[in-house]
């Protein structure tokens, strides 16, 4: 028999599993619980609706995702320069998007079946992105090292270069995601102006942690 916490864990499993695969909406609790191995009438001991597993599962990528990200910007000197800081960005965004799927589907394809309350609260946390990456392209603009076009569109450009990473990347394809963050990396400075010609010109950087 499972314990409390290790059948929470099982529907969190389960649910992301069917959620990714089949849809919010045609995932039935009854479904989970079989799933899972317990009576349907079980399940609501643990959670008292889908949503609320929906929303368990939202908030705990999106979580996951800022973590990733401050783990990723920790690793930077304190006087990192933008271009380190939005390539720090992009490894960590492109990075969860590769290896966890399924959580990016939830977050980026099923927040329509969140109750208004969650749905909110959702589109507040991943507005932490939005505004983490617009400040960095902000502060490259203001210093030279970059030239936005336009801040908006350059934001909602590379957060969507990143997440589309989620529905083509597959484990056994010819790119690591070493490999591929990398690239994305390249195109994000790209897409914000940054000349590589003018930093080999330069000579070496300053700012970059050896960590």
């Amino acid at each position: 028999m499972m314990s409390g916490a290790s059948t929470v864990d099982a529907i969190r499993r389960v649910g992301l599993e069917m959620f990714a695969r089949d849809g919010y909406e045609a995932t039935t609790m009854r479904a989970i619980a079989s799933e899972v191995g317990i009576q349907a009438g079980s399940l609501y001991n643990h959670f008292a609706s889908k949503e609320e597993i929906l929303w368990d599962l939202t908030r705990g990528a999106l979580m996951q995702l800022t973590s990733r990200i401050r783990e990723s910007m920790e690793t930077l000197a304190v006087d990192a320069d933008a271009r380190d800081q939005l390539s720090a960005f992009v490894d960590a965004h492109v990075r969860f998007h590769a290896l966890n799927s399924d959580q990016a589907s939830i977050v980026n394809r099923q927040m329509a079946g969140l109750s208004a309350t969650h749905y909110r609260q959702a589109v507040s946390l991943r507005a932490t992105f939005e505004t983490q990456l617009g400040d960095i392209l902000r502060n490259g603009d203001a210093s030279g090292e970059f030239h936005v076009i336009d801040l908006r569109m350059s934001v909602i450009a590379i957060l969507q270069m990143c997440i589309s990473v989620s529905t083509w990347y597959r484990a056994d394809g010819k790119l690591s995601p070493d490999e591929i963050c990398a690239v994305y990396v390249q195109l994000s400075q790209r897409m914000v102006g940054f000349d590589q010609r003018a930093l080999m010109a330069s000579g070496p950087r300053k700012g970059v942690s050896q960590r």
